[in-house]
């Protein structure tokens, strides 16, 4: 079976993603997905935005064709602005139900509607 590589950047303050890499180094390596970070937007599959201090940044403009923007906040709006969501401080089992609704995304079959609206969301 063929690995998948995904990269992960985020734009908040140190410590959150001091605590992102950790949760990587435990939860990034998951059987044919492998899971990294990148201080680079236009390198990251998916781009981590604290709602709290950098909304103001979105739509992302450095970000690759087809990243994700997931939310995070320690209390999500009413609407917030991605359908894929973290609350602060970010936990290991909300990490790891992100990391495999993410993988469905990426990995959908390009005739699954549905992931192609979530990758067509943030940009």
């Amino acid at each position: 079976m063929p690995t998948h590589n995904f990269a992960i950047a985020m734009i908040a303050e140190e410590h959150d993603k001091a605590l992102v890499k950790s949760l990587l180094v435990t939860f990034g390596d998951r059987g044919d997905n492998q899971w990294t970070y990148t201080e680079s937007e236009a390198d990251a599959d998916v781009v981590v935005v604290d709602l709290e201090l950098f909304a103001q940044r979105l739509p992302l403009k450095g970000a690759k064709f087809g990243s994700i923007v997931v939310s995070y906040a320690a209390k999500m709006p009413a609407s917030p602005p991605s359908p894929f969501l973290m609350t602060k401080p970010v936990r290991g089992r909300e990490f790891v139900k992100l990391l495999e609704r993410l993988e469905d995304v990426f990995k959908a079959d390009e005739e699954d509607e549905f992931a192609q609206t979530q990758r067509r969301i943030v940009l």
